[in-house]
């Protein structure tokens, strides 16, 4: 993963064609000077954020925030010397908006300047300062550890094409699992009463699961192949092992048998490739807690 460094944007800023008399490599630094040694005209930049992270189970989310000042004298000619400021912004600007600040997924970048004048003390010279402040945020995958897995279980699929082993989707989340028996009514004469008796199974499993590439592919554990049919023309059925951490931190293990009704991809500007898989009860839900 590629981040840009107070070194790379002052080479990437020496490149740009400034008016004369402003910036060159000789006054652009990487660093922030000293109050009483700065030139003028002179441009620094500073990381004020080095990269800090949220993380969550899906996935982490890196800031960086860098400032580029740049400083030139007050002579007295106000109005040309702020239409000079402004040539100059808008080169730095857009040898910024060149440059690549990070790789990958970027899901958020600003640039917003400030422009002040400054007028400290009779010692000290009058100048205009100008500030692009830079933010930058980018999604990867997360590096935290998923509580939330799923497991195909082989033995008890019936599956095209299927694979050699078990298989472990290891970021799952968001996941519903509801299961029962319909109620059937029966009325009889003499009371207002009906009796009441079990109807088939009901329930689904609903899950979002953050992709890896190996989770796609040819045989019939994976994500793209769950809602082919078998060569009969019958569904596919599943069974899987889903686990998770209760409040107490022990682990909760739910097996069922299912058939999955629709796999759902959805591409975020927020998050990695996530599929959300839907499926249909078969089976009783077995529940152990170690």
């Amino acid at each position: 993963m590629t981040v840009a460094t107070a070194s790379t944007i002052k080479t990437q800023l020496e490149a740009g064609s400034y008016p004369s008399n402003t910036l060159s490599s000789d006054n652009i630094f990487d660093y922030a000077q000293y109050e009483a040694r700065r030139k003028y005209p002179s441009c620094e930049i500073e990381t004020v954020q080095p990269e800090s992270t949220t993380e969550t189970k899906k996935s982490t989310e890196t800031t960086v925030m860098y400032e580029i000042r740049y400083f030139v004298r007050n002579l007295g000619v106000r109005t040309d010397e702020i239409a000079n400021q402004k040539l100059v912004e808008d080169v730095i600007i857009a040898q910024m908006e060149s440059m690549v600040l990070q790789d990958h997924k970027v899901v958020f970048e600003s640039k917003t300047w400030k422009r002040s004048q400054i007028n400290k003390a009779p010692g000290h010279p009058a100048y205009t300062v100008s500030v692009l402040k830079i933010s930058v945020r980018q999604i990867t995958a997360t590096t935290a550890t998923a509580d939330g897995t799923l497991i195909f279980i082989l033995a008890n699929s019936n599956v095209a094409n299927p694979p050699a082993s078990n298989y472990t989707y290891t970021n799952v989340f968001d996941v519903d699992l509801k299961a029962g028996y319909r109620d059937i009514e029966e009325g009889y004469v003499g009371s207002n009463i009906p009796k009441h008796f079990a109807g088939n199974l009901t329930g689904n499993f609903i899950c979002s699961i953050m992709v890896n590439a190996a989770d796609l592919g040819s045989t019939g554990e994976k994500l793209d192949e769950m809602t082919k049919l078998l060569s009969t023309g019958e569904k596919p059925t599943y069974q899987f092992t889903y686990t998770n951490k209760t409040a107490d931190e022990s682990t909760i293990t739910n097996t069922f048998d299912c058939e999955v009704e629709s796999v759902q991809m959805q591409y975020s500007t927020r998050d990695g490739v996530v599929f959300q898989l839907i499926a249909k009860l078969i089976s009783d839900v077995s529940v152990v807690i170690t």
